[in-house]
């Protein structure tokens, strides 16, 4: 294991090892020359004082692209930096069913209630690091302290809205869920083939061939243009205003309710009981919260249907907004949000146990 690590090391920081020993070697050799030059002591200080710096400035160089690499670990809610890539190779392990979970067992043993949440990068914990604080894993938790024989399998997929949320539950309806917790995001509402989001993602994402071969071979480069620019955060301001956008678009909020209302038709003649959790934009909470009229008007959408709705608009609003957000970068919900929706959905939940 140790070696495996150490060769990892030495071929994925190679670059940056020849670049300091390339440093060095060149240092050395500007500094004796400089000392056995004829030149003034004053120049002489001066130049070697030069010289240190320089070679300062590449440790520190090399110093912050190891610290990116290996250290830092936070993501950025959109995956656009190279360090929040290397999160998801850290933090993000995939069952059998290829979601973020324990393995799946297709055979429900007599007497459990199974439970399926259903959503995007929210439901899979985008942002959060051990599953176990996700609020599906307290809740089975929960509910488990409480004696409830329960299990509670997580069918979350970043980046998904809800057609696509439908359609991988489909996949999976063959596991008997006696009930279906359905988390619900503003962005739900986008198509998925002309998605107004994709596009901006894409144009923001795209870069400048000369920027682009910097932040390419370096995480450090790569953090400070992101970080440096706008661009990063700009983005998150275009997507809401996108997604807001689309509950007036009338043809694309029709076919939206179309399709809810088809999907929560299917469970006709089951005894599978749905709970829909809508989950606000973190980042804009307050009075003059943008997206007011869209939790209600998705709310009436699902009660319209006999769907139970759990809307933690207000719930998250009475918190310092700051401390339930995954990161300053990130508006995914933290540990901490994820905690109250869960206490929000337990009790809701045991009232369809007993």
């Amino acid at each position: 294991m140790i070696l495996s690590r150490i060769a990892y090391f030495l071929n994925d920081f190679a670059t940056f090892l020849i670049l300091f020993v390339a440093a060095a070697v060149l240092f050395s050799l500007a500094a004796f020359k400089i000392y056995k030059s004829e030149r003034q002591n004053k120049q002489k200080k001066l130049l070697i004082a030069i010289s240190v710096l320089i070679f300062a400035l590449v440790f520190i160089f090399i110093l912050a692209e190891a610290y990116f690499r290996y250290v830092y670990d936070v993501p950025d809610g959109l995956g656009f930096l190279k360090v929040s890539q290397k999160w998801v190779e850290r933090h993000v392990v995939y069952n059998n069913y290829f979601y973020r979970d324990r393995d799946f067992e297709t055979e429900k043993k007599a007497g459990t209630t199974r439970i399926g949440i259903l959503g995007d990068s929210i439901a899979y914990g985008g942002g959060i690091e051990n599953p176990q604080d996700r609020f599906s894993n307290i809740l089975e938790k929960r509910l488990k302290d409480a004696n409830y024989n329960v299990e509670v399998y997580n069918l979350g997929r970043p980046g998904y809205d809800s057609q696509q949320e439908i359609e991988e539950f489909e996949k999976v309806r063959h596991l008997n869920f006696d009930i279906l917790i359905w988390e619900y995001f503003i962005n739900d509402i986008q198509p998925n083939i002309k998605s107004t989001g994709t596009r901006i993602i894409e144009i923001n994402r795209d870069l400048p061939a000369y920027i682009t071969f910097f932040t390419n071979k370096s995480y450090f480069l790569d953090f400070l243009y992101w970080r440096l620019t706008p661009t990063h955060q700009k983005t998150f301001r275009e997507l809401r205003a996108a997604d807001i956008a689309q509950y007036e678009n009338e043809e694309v909020l029709n076919a939206h309710k179309s399709r809810i209302t088809d999907f929560i038709k299917s469970f006709n003649g089951s005894d599978t009981k749905i709970l829909v959790v809508i989950f606000p934009l973190i980042s804009p909470l307050g009075p003059d919260y943008p997206a007011r009229h869209v939790h209600q008007l998705m709310a009436e959408t699902f009660r319209s249907n006999n769907v139970e709705v759990l809307d933690l608009q207000n719930v998250f609003g009475r918190f310092d907004k700051q401390k339930l957000m995954a990161s300053k970068f990130d508006p995914h919900p933290n540990e901490i949000a994820h905690k109250f929706a869960a206490e929000e959905i337990f009790s809701k939940v045991t009232a369809y146990l007993e």
